[in-house]
């Protein structure tokens, strides 16, 4: 459901679904996030471009690594967002066509208890009034390239046990 009033809403449709963490996930010092755009893993990303940021919960001045295994989306969200940063609301400050507005989705990951691993975010760039549903977990697992993958219903995988 979206409310109107923010361009928040929530995504129902993801809760439940699980992700395979193919690989180590390097993210950087001084940082709680990685970007994903173009299929890589990147040090900075254009914001004219859809891209993904793997979030984990907290910030070291060391590098710090999200682990392989399998973890379940326990819920996600979306908004529409006047800037991805700040993630200022659009539909609340308002806009007009020549500014460019991000579409947010946001999906929250659930592991073992002594994980960090907190979220994964993707921004889709929409401009000249344009809109575009929010992306979806396939297309973040194509901005994403080889970092992770979605394992497919009934496959018999099960996610490393959360909280």
């Amino acid at each position: 459901m979206i409310s109107g009033g923010c361009g928040v809403g929530e995504r129902g449709d993801a809760g439940g679904t699980l992700i395979n963490i193919d690989r180590p996930v390097r993210i950087p010092p001084n940082s709680a996030h990685t970007s994903f755009q173009g299929g890589r893993q990147v040090a900075g990303t254009s914001k004219l471009e859809p891209y993904c940021e793997l979030e984990i919960k907290t910030v070291s001045t060391e590098p710090q690594q999200v682990q392989p295994g399998i973890y379940r989306v326990s819920g996600g969200r979306y908004a529409l967002l006047k800037d991805p940063t700040t993630r200022l609301p659009a539909l609340f400050t308002g806009f007009s066509c020549s500014d460019a507005v991000y579409q947010e989705s946001l999906w929250l990951m659930r592991g073992p208890p002594e994980g960090n691993l907190h979220s994964l975010r993707c921004i889709r760039p929409l401009f000249h009034c344009f809109m575009a549903p929010p992306l979806t977990l396939y297309e973040a697992e194509d901005l994403t390239g080889s970092a992770f993958s979605i394992v497919p219903p009934g496959s018999g995988a099960s996610a490393n046990p959360g909280p």
